[in-house]
C-alpha cells in the first residue's frame, strides 16, 4: 500500500455517495445534516452500506496515518497496538498485518480470541501483562495513555512509538508529558492530531474496496439513545465503534 494518492481523487459528482469527516478542530453534536468542505470527502466505498461506512472515516484514516507517514511500518517489522480492541485500535491491527508486520495486540482477557480472528499474529491480556514482560518491536501504537515511559521503553534500536491518546485522569500532564518525549527524541516518540486530506480518504476507500481495511462494528443505537452510548464508552470494553444511526426511531 503506498502512502500517495494523487488521480482520482474526486472522481465523484452530484448525486454519488461521498464520505469524509469534519475539517480539524470542529466541534459540534449529532445532527441530521452537516455541510463538509470538498476537501474533506472522497467517493465512498462500493462495497459498504451508510452504516458501515460511517464507522470508518476517522477511525481509517487516523490508523493510516499513525502507521504509514508517522511510523513509516515495513514489513517485516514487529508492531505492538496498545488498546487493540478500540476503535482506531482494531484498524490498526487490520493495516498493520496487511503492510506485512508482525502484529502483537494488547486487550482484554475476553478479546483476546477475537483481536487474533481480526488480524494479530498474538493477542496479550493486558491486565496480566507488565510492559517489561513484553519482547521489543520496532513500532507501537498507543492509544491508552498511560505508562507511555514503560511502553517508549520496549521499543527496539530505532524504534517508534506513535502516541495517540492521553490519561484522561492525568489530562493536562499526560498531553504535557508526551509533547516532551516528542520534542526530546522525535525520532522514536511521534504525535498528531488527525486532519486528513481528501487524498488520503480516498486511499482509505480503496483499501476498503481491495479488502485490507473492513468496519468493525459493536453496536448500532437509534439517536435517542444517545446518552446509553456515552455511558457505555465511559465503561470501556466497546469492539470497535459504536454507529449511531439517524434513521432509527
Amino acid at each position: 500500500m503506498s502512502a500517495d494518492v494523487g488521480a482520482g481523487v474526486r472522481d465523484w459528482g452530484v448525486g454519488d455517495a461521498v464520505w469524509g469527516l469534519m475539517p480539524h478542530l470542529t466541534f459540534g453534536a449529532i445532527a441530521d445534516r452537516v455541510a463538509v468542505p470538498e476537501q474533506r470527502l472522497a467517493r465512498a466505498p462500493e462495497n459498504l452500506g451508510p452504516v458501515e461506512a460511517a464507522a470508518l472515516p476517522v477511525v481509517g484514516t487516523t490508523a493510516m496515518t499513525a502507521l504509514i507517514d508517522k511510523a513509516r511500518l515495513q514489513s517485516g517489522e514487529r508492531l505492538l497496538v496498545r488498546g487493540a480492541t478500540g476503535g482506531v485500535g482494531s484498524i490498526a491491527v487490520q493495516l498493520g498485518k496487511a503492510l506485512g508486520a508482525h502484529v502483537t495486540a494488547l486487550a482484554g482477557a475476553r478479546n483476546l480470541d477475537w483481536i487474533t480472528r481480526l488480524g494479530a499474529d498474538e493477542a496479550v491480556d493486558y491486565r496480566t501483562t507488565r510492559p517489561e514482560d513484553l519482547d521489543r518491536f520496532d513500532v507501537i501504537v498507543d492509544v491508552v495513555g498511560t505508562d507511555l515511559g514503560a511502553y517508549q521503553a520496549r521499543l527496539a534500536r530505532g524504534g517508534r512509538l506513535v502516541a495517540l491518546a492521553f490519561d484522561a485522569d492525568r489530562v493536562v500532564s499526560s498531553m504535557l508529558g508526551i509533547v516532551l518525549r516528542a520534542a526530546v527524541a522525535p525520532r522514536r516518540v511521534k504525535m498528531f492530531s488527525n486532519n486528513p486530506s481528501a487524498d488520503r480518504i480516498a486511499d482509505l476507500t480503496r483499501a476498503v474496496e481491495a479488502g485490507t481495511i473492513r468496519p468493525v462494528i459493536d453496536t448500532v443505537f437509534p439517536v435517542h439513545d444517545i446518552a446509553a452510548v456515552h455511558r457505555r464508552l465511559e465503561s470501556g470494553g466497546v469492539r470497535g465503534k459504536y454507529v449511531i444511526d439517524m434513521r432509527l426511531a
